[in-house]
């Protein structure tokens, strides 16, 4: 069976080496790697095109977000199955052997969550100042309704879906630039609700990196605000967000810690992680 691993990159020529070296170490070899320059201004181009390999598949387009991005990956994939890797992290060298086995022991299967190795990781100054070992945060069990209902964080590495969802017509949201991942789940993940597989072994390696040049990085409490009301309105008639908690309380939380960091009483949204942090 033949994945197709999309990353979408935007400036990160400077470590998507790594992102393209794991997935030509897999121990699987049917697949083909779509990686989409979202309007890079740096050297993304030349780094992909020095490596040989006929199964990486180089697209452009005009900076429009990494929704975009994947949605047009998407739409020149050839596999049976999708997965997806951001430009920043790695797949470890069994995840698609891995995620073939289980498919293949669910026959039911339209998408998996897959666990992984994450690491919370400051930089300041382009400079590596602090870094946590978040890994123990994945749960043992996963189910539909736990993501909806925030009971789990998603996350869309590592995440891997039937191609039949594209084919059914779900696509990314271009208009969420935070939790777009969230939202892609949540428009499919109810009506699929016994597709779902969760793979609870390591098998990519995730590196939240704050203080650089990640959108989760750069987003602001208001950001994040918008984006919970946003979702919420989306998916508010699905029947698993009658269960959640999560809204409006997180709504209101960040509308008021927007407020207090415009008055210098609340530090960073990403800086949560490191409460002891202080820069020099």
């Amino acid at each position: 069976m033949k994945f197709s691993i999309i990353v979408p990159t935007y400036n990160r020529a400077y470590i998507l080496r790594n992102l393209i070296r794991s997935v030509l170490n897999q121990t699987y070899n049917d697949w083909e790697l779509l990686i989409v320059d979202d309007g890079s201004t740096d050297s993304t181009k030349e780094v992909v095109k020095k490596i040989s390999d006929k199964r990486i598949i180089f697209l452009e387009q005009e900076n429009q977000g990494p929704s975009a991005a994947r949605n047009y990956a998407l739409s020149k994939s050839t596999g049976k199955w999708i997965a997806y890797i951001d430009s920043d992290n790695e797949l470890l060298s069994n995840y698609l052997d891995v995620l073939l086995i289980f498919i293949q022991k669910n026959p039911e299967a339209l998408f998996s969550i897959t666990k992984g190795i994450r690491t919370l990781e400051l930089f300041e100054n382009d400079q590596l100042v602090d870094i946590i070992d978040d890994s123990d945060n994945y749960p043992k069990t996963v189910s539909v309704e736990d993501v909806y209902t925030r009971k789990v964080k998603f996350d869309i590495n590592g995440f891997a879906h039937s191609k039949k969802i594209y084919n059914d017509d779900y696509q990314w949201n271009e208009d969420l630039s935070l939790m777009e991942d969230w939202d892609f789940f949540m428009q499919f993940a109810d009506k699929y609700k016994d597709g779902l597989v969760y793979i609870n072994i390591p098998v990519f390696h995730y590196h939240q990196r704050f203080g650089t040049d990640g959108l989760v990085s750069n987003a602001s409490y208001k950001d994040w605000a918008k984006a919970f009301e946003t979702i919420y309105q989306r998916h508010k008639n699905s029947k698993y967000i009658k269960n959640q908690e999560w809204y409006p309380q997180r709504v209101e939380k960040y509308i008021q810690l927007a407020v207090q960091e415009k008055k210098g009483e609340a530090k960073p949204a990403y800086l949560k992680y490191f409460p002891n942090f202080v820069s020099s």
